[in-house]
């Protein structure tokens, strides 16, 4: 242990030394006191979360993580050029812990630049909401400022629906199977979707909503988190709908008619007790208007309870932003565990680009490879040997970058969603421990394998 707390302590002198840790105190301080100065919020609860939360620790995440892969690949490959990696080598301790010791050298400095950075954006959202009217430290208390469970309907399985149907259409079009078939199912898949989403004018649809026990939700107020859509793109114009809320045919059932607006997601309060003694929560949708309304299977309906406070909620989140940086960590470490400093902050930056490149992947599984789609004949324009190898490619990159980006905690917390235990422990693991894992394996044999004494390295 006395040789890795001396390698740790060499990594945190080392940043102080190049002046990256003041630098980015400096950024960081600017990104949470001055932006939320320059940028105006319009008075709403809506838009101070905007600015006090989205957008301090979006540029907070940003800039610790562009930091991390920098101060990563300084960390091994700049030492090991100016010769001082040499004279440490040679002491009578394993590369692996020198590459240890770096690694949780990085990940304290992280640690100690993201308490102080969120702690500084908690108190100016504290101090900044005490500025509010009543009536919108109303809404932050109650869908901000808390840690709330999510509940969505149960919505059946598809396949079965797809398969029958596709069945039906091959019978009635036989051209259909001259088609690309991934694009024809992707098709069939969509107009499955459809029915399962549309409220037709004039119609009533049910939506079923397992809470959980009802007496966890006992005497809470709930809210209904809804969003829909209509044909018409980009479309401005209110909606006449009834809402029937709570056990069918009880005393405690709630009327409700709203004018309401598509696209854009629409919470609304519903009164305490109107989950059922089976923990189901039931909502009738009628639609007053004369085109149908489309509320998506995937966030067109959702159920929001309490379950705990914004503090702990807030600390929670902040560590999963501390999973992400400990992994780039490990991703700028391995890089330069056998590439120079140039080179391997190239090669970590790519990485991280095509982890940002998550709905470039999605389209070409979604249309079976590389080459586009004809939209009119549902064949691709220029099907090609490449796709056989960029599908299986994107797939599995799709797989592993899904492992690392499943978890939002800004998005979390920007919309009082609760950030639990369990949420916590798997981005722990994902993250940290198995994609962090895998390329702190691989940086430790690099490492240890790469020779320091070269010609190069001595000049």
């Amino acid at each position: 242990m006395q040789g890795l707390l001396a390698i740790i302590g060499l990594t945190i002198k080392a940043a102080i030394r190049y002046r990256v840790v003041i630098v980015l105190t400096g950024l960081l301080l600017a990104s949470v006191v001055v932006l939320p100065l320059m940028i105006k919020h319009d008075g709403s609860a809506q838009g101070f979360t905007q600015i006090l939360l989205t957008y301090t620790l979006s540029s907070i995440t940003f800039l610790l993580g562009f930091a991390t892969l920098w101060i990563a690949c300084g960390s091994l490959a700049r030492e090991v050029q100016e010769c001082q990696m040499q004279m440490l080598a040679v002491k009578p301790i394993p590369r692996w812990k020198i590459w240890l010791g770096k690694w949780l050298g990085i990940v304290l400095i992280n640690a100690v630049l993201l308490a102080v950075s969120s702690g500084a954006v908690y108190g100016i959202t504290m101090w900044r909401a005490s500025q509010l009217t009543e009536d919108q430290r109303a809404v932050l208390d109650g869908e901000i400022f808390v840690a709330r469970g999510s509940a969505k309907p149960n919505y059946p399985d598809i396949d079965p629906y797809v398969d029958e149907y596709m069945a039906k259409r091959l019978e009635e079009n036989p051209n259909l199977a001259d088609m690309d078939p991934t694009y024809v199912r992707q098709q069939m898949v969509e107009q499955v979707k459809v029915a399962h989403q549309m409220v037709r004018p004039g119609y009533v649809r049910r939506w079923v909503i397992p809470v959980g026990s009802p007496e966890s939700v006992k005497d809470q107020a709930m809210y209904l988190r809804i969003k829909f859509f209509t044909s018409q793109p980009y479309d401005t114009s209110t909606y006449d709908v009834l809402w029937e809320i709570g056990p069918p045919e009880t005393p405690q059932r709630v009327l409700r008619q709203m004018d309401i607006s598509p696209e854009a997601p629409i919470e609304f309060e519903i009164p305490p007790n109107l989950v059922d003694a089976n923990g189901v929560l039931v909502v009738d949708v009628t639609n007053g208007s004369q085109i149908p309304l489309f509320f998506p299977m995937e966030d067109g309906m959702e159920a929001l309870y309490m379950k705990g406070g914004f503090g702990w909620n807030y600390i929670r989140g902040m560590a999963v932003v501390l999973c992400w940086m400990s992994f780039l960590a490990a991703v700028g470490l391995a890089a330069s565990s056998f590439l120079s400093f140039p080179v391997a902050s190239f090669v970590s930056i790519a990485l991280l680009i095509v982890g940002f490149s998550s709905g470039t992947l999605s389209q070409v599984i979604e249309q079976g490879g590389i080459g586009g789609i004809n939209h009119e004949t549902g064949m691709k324009d220029a099907p090609s040997a490449w796709d056989h190898v960029a599908l299986p490619i994107a797939k599995s990159a799709l797989s592993v970058i899904n492992l690392v980006k499943n978890f939002s905690p800004v998005s979390f917390l920007s919309t009082g969603r609760d950030i639990s235990i369990g949420i916590l422990a798997t981005a722990f693991v994902q993250i940290v421990l198995v994609m962090g894992g895998i390329f702190a394996a691989f940086g430790m044999w690099a490492f240890t394998r790469s020779e320091l004494a070269t010609a190069q390295g001595n000049q």
